[in-house]
This record gives C-alpha cells, structure tokens and sequence, in this order.
C-alpha cells in the first residue's frame, strides 16, 4: 500500500515542478504591471525590493541573452501596455 501513495508523490511531483517553473516564469508580467505604470515608472516602490528580489533568478537568465532579453521586454511590455524597447 505504502508503494502506491509513493508513486502517487513522485507522479504528482514530476507534474507540479515543471507547472510551477512554467508559471513562475509567466507571473512575471502581472507583476511588472502591478509595480511600474505605462512609462516605466514605480507606482508601487514599497514593493519594488520584493519583486526584485524574487525575480532575480529570471532577470539574471533574461539579461544574459540577447534573444531571452527581447522576449522578457515583448512579454512585459505586453502586460504593461508600455512600448519600451531594448537599446
């Protein structure tokens, strides 16, 4: 019986992991949204360091390459309905 509820935990886990990267990922344009207006102004600094510091890992991956940094502005400024563009 305790060999069915372990499969059943490794079944669920192998499910979960990847669905909770995927999301992790794509929380990140609700969340610029809610920090910075349109123009890339913080309308919520209170909350600035948080988001920062929980997005660290992914800003990190998305600056590091050319082609991830394109799509991280493109996803965000979907969100934000802002036009700000890589230089």
């Amino acid at each position: 019986m305790s060999e069915v509820k372990e499969s059943k935990f490794i079944k669920y886990t192998c499910y979960a992991v990847p669905i909770l990267l995927v999301l992790y990922v794509l929380s990140i344009g609700p969340a610029a949204a809610f920090l910075c207006d349109s123009d890339g102004r913080v309308k919520n600094p209170e909350h600035e360091a948080l988001v920062f510091t929980f997005y660290t890992p992914l800003i990190y991956v998305a600056t590091s390459n050319k082609f991830l940094l394109n799509a991280y502005v493109s996803y965000v400024n979907l969100w934000n309905d802002s036009n700000t563009s890589v230089e």
